[in-house]
């Protein structure tokens, strides 16, 4: 199993990055928080991974945190959710938030995350409350500092190429969703869509 890569960027686009390793290529599908931190394309980059195997395919999923790959590793552990969803969740909100809204069983923050119902978030609240408890997310603060969802975007999509004018008029028109507290992967696809 595949725990950890060192290596190039070599690409990237909004659902994963192309990490160059000892003349492979991997596949690595991260959150869109962790792929905005990425810079530009050829600097070495340190990736914790969770591999996951099926029956007809291998895939990667990346984070720059080991905080964050450990919850990621209990959300795929809830019966109905998958690694794409609980990438979903990752891209839209920080573990400890995550962790907050499970304690407190805010149903409404959790089903803000796109594929995630009122009985997902309830199954979640569920199995995850106790598990959570004993689980850390307080040293997050080093990699990262807080930075709101716009923060978010803008790195988000300056690091597609876009030139910072364009982008700040996007920002300025998605801002009042921004504030409605949509998650990162939304914000992103309103903004290119005022970019185009």
């Amino acid at each position: 199993m595949i725990a950890f890569l060192q290596g190039e960027l070599l690409s990237k686009d909004l659902r994963s990055a192309i990490v160059l390793v000892n003349g492979v290529g991997y596949q690595v599908y991260l959150p869109l928080t962790d792929l905005s931190n990425f810079s530009e394309i050829g600097a070495q980059v340190k990736i914790h991974i969770h591999t996951c195997v099926r029956e007809d395919s291998i895939e990667l999923f990346g984070f720059l945190a080991l905080e964050k790959k450990t919850l990621f590793e209990h959300l795929i552990s809830v019966s109905g959710i998958g690694p794409k969803t609980a990438l979903a969740m990752l891209s839209g909100m920080e573990p400890q938030d995550f962790a907050g809204y499970i304690a407190e069983g805010n149903f409404s923050a959790l089903t803000s995350v796109p594929g995630v119902g009122p009985k997902t978030a309830q199954r979640l609240v569920l199995e995850l409350k106790d598990r959570l408890k004993n689980v850390s997310f307080g040293t997050m603060a080093q990699f990262a500092p807080r930075k709101t969802a716009l923060d978010d975007l803008r790195s988000a999509v300056l690091n597609l190429g876009y030139k910072a004018p364009l982008v700040e008029k996007a920002l300025k028109a998605v801002e009042p969703l921004a504030k409605e507290g949509h998650t990162l992967e939304h914000l992103v696809r309103e903004a290119l869509r005022h970019l185009h």
